[in-house]
């Protein structure tokens, strides 16, 4: 028996998760993110490696890096648009952390002077030294494993960070409920999929490389097609139930158009427009996707039921998804 109360936790507001107040919800909206199903399939675009540990005599300029550093000097200018400056060190090397619109008191409360912490950042090189402008993460070097591994990276808009809806995302994973499985447990174990919930949590925070051919991929693009592939049949079933007047025609028209292409139809075409014109003239609707490569003629197929549907005194409508295409269908229907 499927757990409602489970199962309906994906469909709360975002904000009865904790920390996420009116404008937080309101930032969330703005990528069309409202429950918290929303939050769970809004997919990282890719990731970034912040894993190992790099000595400041091994830094490259321009790579993201996490280092292990102690705060050895801070300096704070009293002179307008100045940057904060923290120097730091390893047993190899000094390297800067500059801040840009920081308060002081928020750089010496992370930056602890003596203090040994784990900052990750992209490196730059200026003055003859490394630097650090604005890190990504600065966090006590007993908390290295929250930073030192591959970050998910969203697309999120103005007022979310990384940092901020990350925590979002981790808090959820601590509060989501264990979702009965709808596929039977020999079909996973079969396909070597995991937990629909482990899954989602690996693709979220990964451990390691998430690809195509990856076992949390998988799993996850199968739950979606064949998801759609339920939806769709359902919709077909009703769609069948539904009678309608049967279309009576004549082909007088579409074989005046066949006859004057200057190509022949493929026995593919043909096929397809047959049972096309069975569905017509049948009292069910028809319930179609009809697909084939680019140039592979299906233009064509649609024009040809038009022209039936037309003489069976039907209006029609045929829709292109750009102008530029509308407007080539309609100068060649001239």
């Amino acid at each position: 028996m499927v757990d409602l109360k489970k199962t309906n936790f994906l469909f709360n507001d975002v904000s009865a998760l904790k920390g996420v107040g009116k404008q937080l919800s309101k930032y969330l909206k703005t990528k069309k993110i409202e429950k918290i199903n929303d939050l769970l399939w809004n997919m990282p675009y890719s990731y970034t490696d912040r894993g190992d540990l790099v000595n400041l005599n091994k830094l490259e300029i321009g790579k993201i890096v996490t280092i292990k550093v102690k705060v050895i000097k801070t300096l704070f200018p009293r002179i307008r648009n100045l940057p904060n400056r923290v120097i730091c060190e390893d047993h190899t090397g000094k390297i800067d952390i500059v801040f840009f619109n920081s308060r002081e008191g928020y750089i010496r409360n992370v930056l602890p002077l003596n203090e040994w912490v784990i900052i990750s950042g992209k490196v730059a090189f200026f003055r003859n030294k490394y630097q650090i402008t604005n890190p990504d993460y600065i966090t006590k070097q007993e908390k290295i494993d929250y930073v030192n591994k591959k970050i998910p990276k969203y697309s999120l808009t103005e007022g979310l960070n990384e940092k901020s809806y990350r925590k979002i995302i981790e808090q959820l994973f601590e509060v989501l409920p264990d979702i009965p499985e709808w596929h039977d447990k020999n079909f996973i174990i079969k396909m070597n999929f995991l937990s629909w919930k482990k899954s989602l949590i690996e693709m979220h925070n990964p451990k390691k490389k998430v690809d195509l051919n990856s076992n949390i991929y998988r799993r996850l693009a199968y739950d979606e097609i064949f998801a759609h592939f339920l939806s769709i049949s359902e919709n077909r079933k009703r769609i069948k139930r539904e009678k309608k007047e049967p279309k009576v025609f004549l082909d007088t028209m579409s074989s005046k158009i066949i006859n004057d292409l200057n190509f022949k139809l493929t026995s593919d075409q043909n096929k397809v427009i047959k049972e096309i014109n069975k569905d017509l003239k049948s009292k069910s609707r028809m319930f179609r996707i009809l697909q084939g490569d680019v140039g592979s003629g299906k233009t064509i197929v649609a024009i040809i039921a038009i022209s039936n549907a037309i003489s069976a005194g039907f209006q029609t409508a045929f829709m292109a998804p750009t102008s530029i295409l509308a407007k080539q269908h309609y100068d060649f229907s001239k």
